[in-house]
């Protein structure tokens, strides 16, 4: 009985309006760009439109609406102010400036989030969530709608690495997902009022995935891969519609989604080595399927070696696409899970990959670029840079100070890193902690 009502839960839910913006994290959950013009060349002099500098400090990747680019920060040593930002993506101009201060503060550094979670946007405005547990609603030009405090409701945020999952949306619900040592939950809060729709109750477990949302049969569900699991949930209320489990390793990277196909990507995390094998398994392949009117899954394949560490793992023109720790890209066919080339990228991508036409693009953490076409073969197309990593190259922090450039683990400072990527208006917006890119047409 219990099966037939949730079956009759999961009603279709309407999903933001497919255009050639980017409104969240990976665009709409499958970092591909419906851009028929995105740049494939460029270096630090060239075919860049603009290069701005940022307030603070931040991990967020930007989101763009409707000529706007959204990008999050914070500043001090505990995280002590925050920042939405609202530049003009033409012109890299700042339109205005949100400030704040966050609930929960704490001691930054290289491994430990700052500003980590990519805001959300739509014609109502722009939504941005915190590690400090603020999550914050303001509207196109930057006035408050409403503000809510997840540490003061719920209780304190906890884990040694700070907080780096995204929310995801549908046209009226924004969904957060916390997933920690203490309480963890999956959050459905009203887009107009901030209110609670619903709160699903979880395991604790240790993650810094993101929730996306995915359609099956028309209808939409919340797909959330994290911390030993993958499970897919009803929109609506709240229910776990399935799941599986015994995954490891997906801690970082989140679903990818493609119509009513699921990428889990895994890497090989801490504690792995009794199990060397296991973080393989996990990165794997789901189909969404209805079975006796009921929604399920099946595994579609499990990768042979493709591991995804940090960066989400893409489908595209029907191959999948997986990049682990080191910078070894995996090209796999889509449909059978076959390897069909691994090579070397000049760095590890913290950035996740975005596709856009005949082209796959890896964004690696050092500023370089690698621009793939899409296909069964390993062809780079092109390798672009931001900036030069002779005149960036770390340099010893200054004995007992600290900087929103964060000191490395060596003592260094390791900025510039590209933390995430957004495409839109025929252009990549590049975020830096402390600086975003346009690049392509002026």
């Amino acid at each position: 009985m219990r099966s037939y009502l949730l079956a009759l839960a999961f009603v279709s839910l309407p999903c933001v309006p497919a255009t050639a913006d980017w409104p969240g994290f990976r665009g709409r959950g499958d970092g591909v760009s419906k851009e028929a013009s995105l740049p494939t060349t460029w270096s630090e002099t060239e075919n860049i439109a603009w290069a701005v500098d940022l307030p603070g400090y931040g991990q967020s990747a930007p989101c763009v609406w409707k000529g706007t680019v959204y990008l999050t920060a914070v500043e001090g040593a505990n995280r002590e102010k925050g920042f939405i930002v609202a530049l003009d993506a033409t012109t890299g101009k700042e339109k205005w400036r949100h400030t704040f201060e966050p609930t929960q503060k704490a001691a930054w550094g290289y491994t430990i989030s700052r500003a980590a979670p990519t805001p959300l946007a739509d014609d109502a405005g722009v939504y941005a969530f915190f590690e400090g547990g603020n999550l914050i609603a303001l509207t196109p030009d930057g006035q408050f709608r409403w503000e809510r405090s997840l540490v003061k409701e719920f209780g304190e945020i906890k884990g040694g690495h700070g907080l780096g999952s995204s929310p995801c949306q549908t046209t009226d619900t924004l969904f957060v997902l916390i997933d920690q040592p203490g309480p963890s939950y999956l959050l459905a809060v009203d887009k107009a009022t901030g209110k609670d729709r619903w709160k699903a109750e979880r395991e604790k477990r240790m993650s810094w995935a993101s929730p996306v949302v995915a359609t099956r049969d028309s209808k939409v569900e919340i797909v959330v891969s994290s911390g030993g699991s993958v499970a897919g949930y009803d929109p609506a209320k709240g229910d776990v519609l399935w799941e599986l489990k015994g995954l490891s390793g997906n801690t970082l990277p989140s679903a990818s989604v493609l119509g009513d196909t699921v990428l889990v990507g895994a890497g090989a995390g801490r504690g792995m080595a009794a199990e060397p094998k296991a973080p393989v398994k996990s990165n794997c392949c789901l189909t969404l399927t209805t079975e006796n009117g009921k929604p399920s899954y099946k595994v579609a394949w499990s990768a042979a070696t493709a591991t995804a560490s940090y960066a989400t793992p893409i489908a595209h023109r029907g191959q999948a696409y997986f990049v682990n720790a080191t910078g070894l890209l995996f090209g796999l066919d889509l449909a059978t899970g076959k390897e069909l080339y691994s090579e070397r990228l000049p760095a590890l991508c913290w950035a996740s990959p975005i596709a856009a036409g005949e082209y796959v693009y890896f964004f690696c953490k050092n500023g370089a670029t690698v621009v793939v076409k899409a296909g069964a073969e390993y062809e780079v197309a092109a390798t672009n840079r931001l900036w030069d990593p002779k005149a960036t190259a770390p340099k010893p922090a200054p004995a007992a100070e600290k900087s929103d450039k964060g000191p490395g683990p060596s003592g260094e400072y390791m900025d510039p890193i590209v933390y995430g990527v957004a495409a839109a208006d025929g252009s990549f917006f590049v975020r830096t902690g402390t600086k975003l890119y346009r690049v392509g047409k002026k």
